[in-house]
């Protein structure tokens, strides 16, 4: 088995008394993007600047690629590149002369410094941006100018701090697409974000965190039985045949026209129902338009989670 990247083993923080981390553990995998949800005051970005190092005094043991955040700050520093929830610039700054003096103090040599501030400023469509100074950025430009310090030297773990908050559409779904290929090229991604969809469109897991705990982790098909949602199925028929062909086989919910989500029990065998509404529509003179496994909404996995937490509660 593969070590992990980054290890959180019983991690609490306490403010003025108060945990506002309490034993909080999980690994994350070389290459792994993992997501880091739960409700505001949860602990989320307490987490992410003690990885950062920018939070020193806690307890339990934090590491990355095997050394210490807090015995080994200069190692664990050079391989993390760090987004906070809102990142600051020298505002007086041209956009190049801040990421050239960002990328100086992370020890990237000249020559380097110049190739990847012009190459991320075109991959971030910020090129045209280059001369102007910082305080004249939006707020969106300022987020994705932090997005660039935060890869200058090429990291092996990229800890984000809500990294998609104030993007438009376009942007995110850009930003998105640049840590994919952050994660194809071998990095490793820590964010949190409460754009939930968001989430669910990368995270390879996802850790749920509340009251300073983490409650759970895994990815969303792994979560569905401890959150209690149900096994469903996805119909959608090119021609409804004249007997639909769901009974016996679970609870069927029409979605939209000729669409179907077929509850099934939690035990059932999910491949012989396929076969079987299949061999049934064809029979009947139906056709199939596209059939499988529903994926869960992490809207719903976290709406549930709130209302057990609210239960016990």
């Amino acid at each position: 088995m593969v070590d992990p990247l980054v290890r959180v083993a019983g991690l609490t923080k306490q403010y003025y008394g108060q945990a506002v981390l309490d034993g909080v553990s999980f690994d994350i995998a070389p290459g792994e993007i993992f997501g880091y949800i739960g409700p505001n005051g949860a602990g989320k970005t307490t987490t992410l600047k003690i990885l950062s190092g920018l939070i020193t005094k806690f307890d339990g043991d934090v590491t990355v690629g095997g050394a210490s955040v807090r015995a080994d700050r200069g190692k664990t520093h050079a391989m993390i590149g760090f987004l906070p929830q809102s990142a600051g610039f020298q505002a007086w700054r041209t956009v190049e002369s801040a990421l050239d003096a960002l990328a100086e103090l992370s020890g990237v040599a000249a020559d380097v410094r110049a190739r990847r501030i012009g190459e991320l400023l075109e991959r971030f469509e910020l090129a045209a941006a280059r001369k102007k100074k910082v305080k004249e950025l939006s707020g969106g430009m300022t987020q994705k100018l932090g997005m660039i310090q935060a890869l200058l030297h090429e990291p092996k773990l990229l800890v984000l701090d809500e990294p998609l908050e104030g993007l438009d559409p376009p942007s995110r779904n850009l930003v998105k697409d640049i840590l994919r290929e952050r994660q194809r090229a071998g990095a490793t991604v820590l964010f949190s974000s409460h754009i939930l969809s968001d989430v669910q469109d990368i995270a390879d897991r996802i850790g749920v965190l509340s009251g300073g705990k983490l409650a759970i982790s895994g990815s969303i098909r792994e979560l569905m039985p401890a959150f209690g949602l149900p096994t469903e199925i996805e119909v959608a028929l090119a021609k409804a045949p004249e007997v639909l062909p769901f009974e016996g086989l679970g609870t069927a919910h029409p979605r939209k026209p000729n669409e179907w989500r077929l509850v099934v029990a939690d035990d059932a065998d999910v491949d012989a129902i396929v076969h079987t509404i299949i061999e049934r529509t064809l029979a009947g003179g139906g056709r199939i338009r596209a059939i499988g496994l529903a994926e869960p909404d992490l809207d719903d996995l976290f709406a549930q989670y709130i209302r057990k937490g609210s239960a016990r509660a």
